[in-house]
């Protein structure tokens, strides 16, 4: 070999190592996200805790995940956006969203419609028994768009707290609480545009304010730029669910002080709210009647008006204790629930689909989607908005607690392995999943996570799960 060609070969060996290397590069900045449930993508690992994530679609096939965070001593609120690939997109360990003084708590978020988030919490910088409800625009680059540490939404005397958020359909969102400054607590809601502009009479347009406690508030956008609230009420002897709705302008549409989705004996508490497709809900309840912890439904309409049996009808009266429910539209009018259940004396999940006219669909009382030994529970749902739903929970089927996933089908056909998918296996415990689908079917998961036995705290782990029930990209 002459020496032109020996120095033309070498170049071109070079050339395809360097490219194989960038090449291999490319792809661990274009497919992040790990094969392997003992591994996951950290999300936020920095000293101190971590905890309560919650999360939303970016609007490009991602997500943006806020949480309570205590590196500052106090709890403060951060978030991170990950891309489809599992890349970190902002600062490594997050960007503050509120670091005021004391803490701030319960984030909750929704998506800008512009690659951001809106997102509103629990603030006590003025005092325990003074706590707020904030609220901070975050744009797809990671910057704050509002007041830093957030624009007041309510600073009424005594405390306001638990806010939950929906988005107003055109880029802003409305946000109800629980509030106390009567002494009582009564249900308040504001409206915020993108622009961080306060809609609403100042410190939230009243929702309910009759005599005894109101409480656990749930909230779904009407689609025409209201809103849907549901929630535990105390003004008898025991807790029945009522329900509002209020429309863009604030007038409230309903009965003054709510309608009854159900009065029946016993107490009926934890609701959860779906839209119906047609300027209605979707409700449902854990329910006593029965002596035991059963889980009830119910249908209004735009009106305000219930569709379905007085009280609501029995999802699941099965013997045992049936506790928290889910739920989600099926896109025809109709939900699709799960929630933990001790029929078999452990906690197992269950879930049904039922249809427009309130008929279940499934088997009685509900079809088993995960039995395994051990304890499943916090299970969480999505629906890919064609029948079919993804479910994640908690589950310790080995001893500590770890994430798992199930896509169930229309028919109520587990799809993926049976009992689930393991999306997360690190060592210790992780609990509390929160997620999100594409428009692929994959979800995205995030949850606490305490795998760092050097640690003492939780961190943020996030995890991939396609269509198919396969890890990462």
């Amino acid at each position: 070999m002459n020496i032109i060609k020996k120095k033309t070969y070498v170049v071109l060996l070079y050339s395809i190592v360097g490219f194989l290397v960038l090449a291999n590069h490319l792809h661990a900045a274009i497919a992040a996200w790990s094969s392997y449930p003992q591994e996951n993508t950290p999300i936020c690992t920095v000293p101190e805790q971590q905890s309560s994530p919650q999360i939303t679609s970016d609007g490009a096939g991602g997500a943006i995940i806020a949480w309570e965070d205590r590196r500052n001593i106090h709890y403060d609120i951060f978030t991170q956006r990950i891309d489809a690939q599992g890349n970190i997109l902002w600062e490594k360990g997050g960007i503050p969203v509120c670091a005021a003084p004391e803490n701030q708590i319960k984030p909750r978020l929704i998506a800008d419609g512009a690659g951001g988030a809106i997102i509103t919490w629990h603030d006590i910088r003025n005092g325990t028994d003074n706590a707020d409800v904030y609220a901070q625009r975050i744009d797809a680059q990671g910057k704050p768009q509002w007041t830093l540490n957030g624009v007041t939404l309510c600073n009424e005397a005594n405390a306001q707290n638990s806010p939950i958020i929906t988005t107003d359909g055109a880029g802003g969102a409305i946000i109800i609480w629980q509030d106390y400054r009567t002494n009582y607590a009564d249900l308040y809601a504001q409206r915020i545009n993108n622009k961080g502009d306060i809609l609403w009479a100042n410190n939230g347009v009243l929702v309910c304010g009759v005599s005894g406690a109101q409480g656990n508030p749930v909230v779904i956008n009407d689609g025409v730029g209201g809103a849907i609230f549901a929630w535990q009420d105390f003004r008898r002897n025991y807790a029945d669910i009522y329900a509002q709705r209020i429309d863009g302008s604030s007038k409230i549409l309903w009965d003054k002080y709510g309608v009854p989705v159900s009065t029946a004996v016993g107490h009926e508490n934890f609701p959860v709210i779906t839209g119906n497709g047609a300027e209605g809900a979707i409700i449902a309840w854990v329910d006593t009647r029965n002596g035991n912890n059963d889980v009830y439904a119910q249908q209004m309409d735009g009106n305000g008006v219930a569709q379905w049996r007085e009280n609501g009808i029995p999802v699941c009266t099965s013997k045992g204790n049936q506790n928290l429910p889910v739920i989600a539209s099926d896109n025809a009018g109709g939900a699709l629930l799960a929630w933990w259940d001790m029929r078999s004396k452990e906690f197992d999940i269950y879930a049904q689909h039922v249809d427009l006219t309130g008929k279940p669909l499934w088997k009685d009382n509900g079809q088993a989607i995960c039995m395994e030994a051990g304890i499943q529970n916090y299970v969480t749902i999505a629906s890919d908005g064609h029948g079919n739903m993804v479910l994640v929970w908690d589950d310790n089927r080995d001893q500590s607690f770890d994430v798992y996933a199930q896509f169930v089908d229309a028919k109520g056909v587990s799809k993926w392995k049976n009992n689930g998918i393991a999306c997360c296996v690190a060592p210790d415990n992780q609990g509390y999943p929160s997620f999100i689908l594409d428009d692929k079917g994959a979800a995205i998961i995030t949850w606490q996570d305490c795998r760092d036995r050097d640690k003492s705290y939780w961190d943020i782990f996030a995890q991939k799960i396609n269509s198919d029930g396969s890890l990462g990209e």
